[in-house]
C-alpha cells in the first residue's frame, strides 16, 4: 500500500511517520487524549499524561519499531496540520493472540475538529492494509468501555465484542472492551466505500 496517499476533493493524506515525527506526534497524542477522555478518566490521570512523556515514548517506538512489537505508525494530515495518527503491529494480549486476533490496532485518534470527515475509516483502513500487507489475517483492539463514539464507530465496521478487561492505572480502575475482526480482507472491503468515494 503506498504510505503517502492524498485523497482528491478532500484536504487530508495519510502518510507513515518516521522518526523526526516524534515531537509532533507527541503532542498530538496529548491533546487527542485530553479531548477524548475528558469526562471519562479522572481528570488527575489525564493531567499525568505529559507532553515530555508522550514525546518520549514516541520517539522510542519510532526509532526501534521491532523493540514494540514491530509497531507501525500512520499520520492524518489535514491542511499540512496533523490531526490524527493510528498505529498497529503484532497483538501484545495474550487472550486475543489465543482467540486468533493475531494483528493490533495499539492506537487510533482524531483530534475533536477532524472526526466525521471519513479520516478515521482512511486511517484505519491504512492500518489494516499495513496488516495485511504483513501477513496478519485478523485484528483485535481495546477501547475504554464509556468510550460510546469509539464503540459505536467499530461496531458500525463489523467489530464484536470479544473481551473485556480491567485496567488499573495509578488506583484508577478503567473498563476495557476488545473488539475484534477475524478476517482483515472483510474489514478492507467495509471500509471500501470510503476509500473509492
Amino acid at each position: 500500500m503506498a504510505t503517502d496517499a492524498a485523497h482528491p476533493d478532500r484536504a487530508w493524506r495519510i502518510r507513515a511517520a518516521a522518526p523526526a515525527d516524534a515531537a509532533e506526534l507527541g503532542r498530538l497524542h496529548v491533546q487527542c487524549w485530553q479531548e477524548t477522555y475528558r469526562g471519562i478518566v479522572p481528570q488527575a490521570l489525564l493531567a499525568r499524561f505529559s507532553l515530555e512523556r508522550s514525546r518520549t515514548v514516541w520517539g522510542r517506538i519510532l526509532g526501534d519499531p521491532d523493540a514494540y512489537h514491530a509497531t507501525r505508525v500512520f499520520l492524518a494530515e489535514q491542511a499540512g496540520v496533523l490531526v490524527g495518527f493510528g498505529a498497529c503491529g503484532a497483538q501484545r494480549t495474550a487472550e486475543l493472540a489465543a482467540k486468533a486476533y493475531d494483528g493490533e490496532v495499539s492506537a487510533i485518534y482524531l483530534v475533536r475538529a477532524a472526526q466525521r470527515q471519513g479520516i478515521g475509516r482512511t486511517l484505519l483502513d491504512a492500518l489494516a492494509a499495513d496488516l495485511l500487507e504483513r501477513d496478519f489475517k485478523a485484528l483485535g483492539l481495546w477501547v475504554l468501555r464509556e468510550n460510546a463514539a469509539a464503540r459505536r464507530f467499530y461496531e458500525h465496521l463489523g467489530g464484536a465484542a470479544v473481551d473485556e478487561k480491567r485496567d488499573i492505572r495509578e488506583q484508577t480502575v478503567l473498563h476495557e472492551t476488545a473488539y475484534g475482526w477475524p478476517s482483515l480482507t472483510d474489514l478492507r472491503k467495509r471500509l471500501r466505500p470510503a476509500r473509492d468515494a
